[in-house]
């Protein structure tokens, strides 16, 4: 995987589309298999990003990314990877500190496939939930690897279950990575027209 060449993200959909499609080949690779129920769409820019959007009817969801990725690579590719992690099992509404955690790990792993140097968060709260994934395990995508297998989505994984596969772990930073993480209501458009889905592309009105 590598920084497309095309002249800005914005302008190169296409680019974009293949770049969102090895970003979830190396997601599935490192976390496991997406929930193949849901469609993947086309990412798309709006003021208000980057979160993650869902479908009116939520069988189809996409990146939503900031403007300052529209015009930049390397944003494009950290908030997308981001955002990928999310698509594996998308919500709409909040995630955990767990979930968080892993997507911005993915995120600076994602530069790093790209020979992009990394780039670290001035987000407190991210911040902190990237420590926290990090108490986990040394290899923080084989951990969620694991709860995912065990849960079926990190967004679903309880204190008890991060305590049956994590025993060493203090439970504080378990149930920490288990609660709610601080941030706005992720799954909705934001005013941002819903774009076509794959496979059958179909085309959603604004929401």
């Amino acid at each position: 995987m590598r920084q497309p060449q095309d002249s800005s993200p914005q302008d190169a959909p296409a680019a974009l589309w293949a770049l969102q499609q090895a970003l979830l080949a190396l997601a599935e690779d490192l976390l496991g298999p997406r929930d193949r129920s849901r469609q993947i769409c086309q990412p798309v820019f709006n003021a208000d990003g980057p979160f993650l959007g869902n479908t009116p009817d939520e069988d189809g969801a996409f990146a939503v990314l900031s403007p300052n990725a529209a015009g930049y690579w390397p944003t494009a590719i950290y908030e997308m990877a981001h955002e990928t992690v999310h698509l594996l099992n998308p919500v709409a509404g909040g995630t955990n500190f767990l979930e968080e955690g892993i997507a911005v790990a993915f995120s600076m792993r994602a530069l790093e496939a790209c020979g992009l140097p990394p780039f670290e968060t001035p987000v407190a709260s991210y911040i902190e939930a990237l420590e926290l994934v990090g108490a986990l395990a040394p290899n923080i995508f084989a951990a969620g690897r694991r709860i995912r297998e065990c849960a079926g989505a990190l967004s679903k994984a309880t204190r008890c279950d991060l305590e049956i596969l994590f025993p060493a772990v203090d439970r504080a930073i378990l149930c920490r990575l288990s609660q709610p993480f601080p941030f706005p209501l992720r799954g909705i458009t934001g005013g941002a027209a819903v774009p076509p889905c794959a496979p059958a592309r179909r085309t959603f009105g604004d929401n």
